[in-house]
C-alpha cells in the first residue's frame, strides 16, 4: 500500500505566502492607493465647490426675497467701519451675540438658514482673519461679501444701501444695469494660502466687497472664486474678472 508522507503541517507551509509575495502585494496596494488618492481629493474638492455654489444660490434667493419685501431696496453693506446696522445683509459681528448670523436679514425667511450657509467648505483657515480683527467687531468668519462702491458726491453707486454716519442712501435693484452680468455676492480671499490668495492680498475683513479697492476674488476653486450675479445665477470667475469694474459697477 502506498504511503502518503505529506503532513497537514507541510501542506499549510506550502500554501503560505512567502515574504517576497507579501512585498509584491504591498507594493501593488501602494501603487493603487497613490493612483486613487488624487482622484478622491479632486472629487472632494468638486463636492465642496458644489456645496459652495449651492450656498451662494441660497443667498441669492434670500436676497431676492429681501428685495421683494423691501420694495426692491438692497440691504446694508455690513462694513466693519459703519457699526452694526439692523439693515446689514449679514449680521457677522462675532462680539455681538444679540444679533446672530443665522438671523441675518437675507436668510431669515430661508428654512435652512445657518452659519454654514455663509461659508465655503474649502474655506478652512481662520488664522489671518483672527490676526487682523479688532476688539470691537471680532473677526469676519465667513466667505462671501456684498458688492459696495464708495459714496461719491452724496450719491450711492450701489450695489448695497448705505446706512452709516447719519447717511441713509438706499439703492434699488431697478438701478442695476444688466443684472446677469453684475457681481452681487463675491467669494473673497480669506487666508494667506497660495491656493486661495496667489497675490498675497489682504484677506476678507467684513461683509463689504469693494472691487475698486481691490478686494480680490479667491482662487480656491481651481484658480477661481464663486460669485452670485444680481439676477441670482452663480458662476466661478477669475480674480481678473472681479477686478474689471464693468462686471460689478451697477450703472455700467
Amino acid at each position: 500500500m502506498k504511503t502518503n508522507n505529506t503532513s497537514p503541517a507541510g501542506a499549510r507551509r506550502g500554501g503560505a505566502f512567502t515574504l517576497l509575495e507579501l512585498l509584491v502585494v504591498i507594493a501593488i496596494i501602494a501603487v493603487l492607493a497613490s493612483m486613487l488618492l488624487p482622484v478622491l481629493s479632486a472629487a472632494k474638492k468638486r463636492a465642496a465647490q458644489a456645496a459652495c455654489i449651492n450656498d451662494l444660490k441660497q443667498l441669492g434667493l434670500g436676497m431676492q426675497m429681501y428685495l421683494d419685501d423691501y420694495g426692491g431696496t438692497f440691504p446694508g453693506m455690513a462694513s466693519q467701519h459703519s457699526g452694526f446696522q439692523s439693515a446689514d445683509w449679514i449680521w457677522w459681528r462675532t462680539n455681538d451675540t444679540a444679533h446672530p448670523v443665522q438671523q441675518s436679514p437675507i436668510v431669515i425667511a430661508l428654512a435652512n438658514a445657518s452659519t454654514t450657509l455663509f461659508r465655503c467648505p474649502l474655506d478652512t483657515d481662520d488664522s489671518a482673519r483672527i490676526a487682523q480683527a479688532d476688539g470691537v467687531n471680532g473677526p469676519y468668519l465667513y466667505s462671501y461679501s456684498l458688492t459696495s462702491y464708495n459714496v461719491a458726491d452724496g450719491a450711492d453707486p450701489g450695489m448695497s444701501s448705505v446706512f452709516t454716519g447719519g447717511q441713509s442712501l438706499p439703492f434699488k435693484m431697478s438701478s442695476v444695469h444688466n443684472p446677469a452680468g453684475k457681481i452681487m455676492l463675491a467669494e473673497e480671499v480669506a487666508s494667506d494660502s497660495s491656493s486661495d490668495n496667489p497675490t498675497g492680498a489682504s484677506v476678507i475683513n467684513d461683509g463689504r466687497w469693494m472691487p475698486q479697492d481691490p478686494d480680490p476674488l479667491t482662487a480656491r476653486h481651481g484658480g477661481r472664486g464663486d460669485v452670485t450675479f444680481a439676477d441670482g445665477h452663480v458662476e466661478p470667475e477669475t480674480s481678473e474678472f472681479g477686478e474689471n469694474i464693468t462686471n460689478s459697477e451697477p450703472d455700467l
